[in-house]
């Protein structure tokens, strides 16, 4: 019984040229609906928008996608993989220590210590990208769609409740679990604040946007805050 006749190099390159322009299809729909799903939301977002906005032609977003809600959580998706990109390793940083028993609260202090000011940073550096997937984010907390329980599930879950047991762990066992997540929270929001009243904050001082120089000072007054907490837990707990 002889071979089948092996496809000859020029199906072979019309068809890698086929996976190339349906990978670029894909990518271009991508970041158009991050700009726009974040300018307009997803209900006023059209199909025709979104595909202007790619250069692509209507039918490519039931081709690729099969619909806007697909490309919606296709948008999503590439937002935890940004999350995870940029916030990832310090997360599994601390769940490695925090499953070592002897692991000392200094250390899990500084841990503490060092998450925040990545955080700080992550969220309050100005990119475009980054004011997409803020705005996506934001979206979702104040009119959540179909996909929150994604965006929740595939990161923000594990990111919280990793907080909160690091925040255990810092303050010990007196604390109840309920309000090591309100800590946690808590600390998390002080950044928030900077970000949601970006432009009060920036007309208020004068500064033109969030450099360097002003990201060091955002960053001494919440990590003041953060140890003015944490002592205040203490001597909370230990007269209890």
């Amino acid at each position: 019984m002889t071979d089948p006749t092996p496809p000859s190099s020029d199906s072979q390159s019309a068809e890698r040229q086929c996976l190339e322009r349906g990978d670029l299809a894909r990518r271009k729909l991508i970041e158009a609906g991050l700009a726009v799903f974040s300018a307009m939301g997803y209900e006023a977002a059209s199909t025709r928008k979104l595909a202007a906005e790619a250069g692509v032609n209507i039918a490519a977003i039931p081709y690729y996608f099969g619909s806007k809600e697909g490309l919606y959580l296709a948008v999503i998706a590439h937002i935890l993989d940004y999350y995870q990109a940029g916030l990832g390793e310090s997360l599994a940083r601390i769940r490695r220590a925090l499953a070592d028993s002897t692991t000392s609260r200094a250390a899990c202090r500084a841990l503490l210590d060092d998450h925040m000011r990545i955080l700080i940073r992550f969220i309050l550096q100005e990119t475009r990208v980054r004011a997409q997937v803020s705005h996506i984010y934001i979206r979702e907390q104040l009119d959540p769609t179909s996909a929150f329980d994604r965006l929740y599930e595939g990161f923000i879950r594990d990111a919280h409740e990793t907080m909160a047991v690091l925040v255990e762990r810092i303050l010990g066992d007196a604390i109840p679990p309920l309000e090591a997540k309100l800590l946690g929270h808590t600390m998390i929001g002080q950044i928030s604040t900077f970000k949601l009243s970006r432009q009060t904050i920036l007309h208020d001082l004068g500064w033109n946007g969030f450099s360097e120089e002003n990201l060091a000072e955002i960053e001494k007054i919440i990590m003041k805050n953060i140890d003015s907490i944490i002592k205040s837990y203490r001597a909370d707990l230990s007269t209890k």
